[in-house]
């Protein structure tokens, strides 16, 4: 049985979400969270990242990505995360590619911009966004040294694509985290936790896939999961056995072009040592 804990307090840039969006996001949440990490190298008290997922992208392009884009620049994070779902259609990514490669060709952070597909991109995507700054690590490592003590944040993006990717032997060829290191996982689902949280011990567990049901009761309690997790881990951020799970609503619409009670949402985290 996992241990549950409450998520911690938000403190929100801008006003809360709209009820009720259609087709696109016009208005978004920008969520600002305070994470207090066990054994958190002092070198990264305060480190922020953001969390972006998600999109969805058709063949338009609307004027609220370039509210997100403005205010990535305008306020650079020290990394960036995206999770996947760049666009919506699945059979022919091809009309809605130009708008996934300005997006992420808009992205910025100090430390660097690492993302992974989703299943609705498929491996056809995968050529396109290596051309872009943006570092895909979709079943990759990657290590950024951070000061001069040893300090390592340590990045692992797990397959997007298709669950069946994530094998025991992916799992188990990474090296045992080190000491002074933050180990972040980055997954487009959030169902892959309980294996991942015993084999590679994350200190942030990172998804989306869910969009936080996108159509949600009054409160935001999901009625689609689009994932085998318990309805209440679909969405919202979760302190489980020493690692933060964290579900980003994303940013998109899929299949029915509406949210109900489950607004657009970009994750702003900012690390703190856990006392």
């Amino acid at each position: 049985m996992w241990a549950v804990h409450p998520c911690p307090i938000f403190n929100r840039r801008n006003r809360r979400g709209p009820w009720f969006q259609f087709r696109v996001p016009y208005e978004f949440e920008w969520n600002r969270v305070q994470l207090p990490v066990p054994n958190l190298p002092r070198a990264l008290e305060g480190l922020r990242i953001l969390h972006v997922t998600d999109f969805h992208l058709h063949r338009f392009w609307k004027e609220p990505y370039d509210e997100l884009l403005r205010r990535i620049a305008a306020d650079e994070p020290d990394l960036l995360l995206s999770g996947g779902d760049y666009v919506e259609d699945k059979r022919d990514h091809r009309p809605a590619l130009p708008m996934a490669l300005r997006m992420v060709r808009g992205f910025r952070a100090k430390l660097g911009v690492f993302g992974i597909l989703g299943n609705h991109d498929l491996h056809r995507m995968e050529p396109h966004l290596r051309r872009t700054p943006m570092d895909l690590i979709d079943g990759a490592r990657r290590e950024i040294p951070f000061g001069d003590d040893g300090t390592v944040i340590e990045i692992i993006g797990l397959p997007g694509v298709d669950r069946e990717e994530l094998t025991e032997d992916f799992l188990y060829s990474f090296p045992r985290r080190r000491e002074n290191t933050l180990r972040v996982v980055l997954s487009h689902h959030p169902d892959h936790f309980p294996r991942v949280r015993y084999a590679l011990e994350p200190d942030l567990f990172l998804a989306g896939h869910t969009h936080g049901g996108q159509v949600c009761l009054p409160g935001g309690y999901p009625i689609i999961r689009h994932d085998s997790s318990p309805r209440r881990l679909c969405t919202g951020i979760h302190w489980i056995e020493r690692t933060w799970m964290v579900v980003n609503r994303g940013f998109g619409f899929s299949g029915m072009p509406v949210r109900l009670f489950c607004p657009a949402e970009v994750l702003d985290l900012r690390l703190t040592r856990m006392t």
